[in-house]
């Protein structure tokens, strides 16, 4: 990756033609892994990402236990997988949360679910197998019985000192919810990364006003927050800034100063009217590449002092393939790359293209595996295909197929998390 950087206001220097991949590899290579940490109760931890691996203190269960409602039984050897027509005194009652009595053999007590296993026991059945008498104090079962059934023996699920959670999970509820169980109440996470966008365009006009002639709503800064936000960022939003060298550098200041990491769409080409660039490289160090792709180009990376940059182009899919896995690592997830998942073309594609080319479809349940329907219009500027697709196909370049080509596919769901 050498000779990638663009010297300010040589705008007639080719910029460096990338592969997607290559361009990617430089990315993430250049992530400085945020190392900022503090402990937050489980109530506030969902989405945060783990710094340090949890172990557990406990087993869990602490202790065994029933595995359902019926009765525990002390069997006698001479009953263990003898005949059916057995029957047991019934001595004890033990809900969950009580500890029963010792239990003398032959002798059965109800228990139900998660209840302390009592002293003696060695079997539970289940209650619908159980036949009592009206009086409720004794049981009569009529199949062979066998030692240890229904019993969920201590430690089943989690021993003592075993890592239940590692460091760089991003996470879920079922993530808060075993850390809970135990007994953990506060979790050790990287602190939000703050993120700064700006966006420069004077023909750019926020929803709520209206256009004049050769205007159009800005959709990319909602898009981009959102984005942000979505990936549990603290996103510090300067807005739409005047469209001059002088406003872009302020901005790049004001966001420097405080931000790990700082963004825009659109603005980075080598156009006279696009200041994102000469500015950032006159308060940093800038790259700029042409990549191979389709949406995407141009993508521009560099820094503003302590704080990285990345240019993006205008469609909301470039922020999707490059700045999420840029920002999963940098937030210190351990899986920060994007996930493919294969799917079979409900298309033909007859015309070989040199760029790798990421289209929206909407995938149809009924095959196996699912099929995509393109959508018919694949230009940068449908935003509407955005929310009509499912995801999107990765179509490697100069290829050609036939209906039933098997593809890369990206869940736009699994993208925006």
């Amino acid at each position: 990756m050498k000779n990638q950087e663009v010297d300010c206001g040589c705008d007639q220097v080719q910029q460096p033609l990338l592969a997607m991949d290559e361009a990617l590899d430089f990315l993430l290579n250049a992530v400085v892994i945020n190392t900022n940490t503090h402990l937050v109760s489980l109530d506030n931890s969902l989405y945060q990402v783990l710094a340090q691996d949890v172990c557990s203190a406990i087993n869990v269960p602490d202790f065994d236990n029933s595995a359902m409602d019926g009765y525990a039984i002390n069997l006698k050897e001479d009953q263990v997988n003898t005949p059916g027509g057995v029957s047991f005194e019934v001595t004890d009652r033990i809900p969950a949360g009580s500890i029963g009595n010792t239990l003398s053999p032959g002798c059965a007590a109800r228990i139900f679910t998660g209840a302390p296993i009592p002293q003696g026991a060695n079997t539970v059945i289940m209650q619908e197998e159980c036949e009592a008498s009206e009086d409720g104090n004794r049981i009569e079962i009529w199949r062979p019985l066998s030692l240890d059934e229904n019993i969920r023996p201590m430690g089943n699920d989690i021993q003592t000192h075993d890592v239940i959670l590692r460091a760089g999970l991003q996470l879920k509820p079922q993530d808060v919810a075993l850390a809970a169980s135990v007994g953990v109440a506060e979790l050790e996470v990287f602190k939000k990364l703050k993120v700064g966008v700006f966006f420069t365009g004077d023909e750019l006009v926020e929803p709520g006003n209206a256009l004049n002639r050769g205007e159009i709503y800005n959709s990319n800064r909602y898009a981009l927050v959102a984005l942000l936000r979505q990936l549990n960022c603290e996103v510090i939003n300067l807005g739409n800034i005047k469209d001059s060298l002088d406003s872009t550098c302020k901005a790049l200041e004001i966001l420097a100063s405080d931000c790990d990491l700082i963004m825009t769409t659109g603005g980075v080409s080598v156009g006279e009217e696009d200041h994102v660039k000469p500015a950032v490289e006159k308060l940093g160090k800038l790259s700029l590449w042409r990549i191979k792709m389709k949406p995407g180009k141009p993508l521009a990376f560099g820094h503003v002092g302590k704080a990285a940059f990345i240019g993006l182009p205008g469609n909301p899919v470039s922020a999707i393939l490059f700045a999420r896995p840029f920002i999963k690592k940098m937030q210190g997830v351990s899986v920060y790359k994007n996930q493919s998942t294969q799917v079979q073309t409900n298309f033909d594609w007859r015309r070989p293209r040199p760029r790798r080319e990421f289209v929206r479809v909407k995938l149809d349940h009924s095959t196996i595996p699912a099929s995509a329907n393109l959508y018919p219009k694949q230009g940068s500027d449908v935003l509407s295909s955005v929310v009509w697709a499912d995801g999107l196909v990765e179509i490697p370049e100069n290829s050609t197929f036939s209906q039933g080509e098997v593809l890369n596919y990206y869940s736009l769901t699994e993208l925006t998390l």
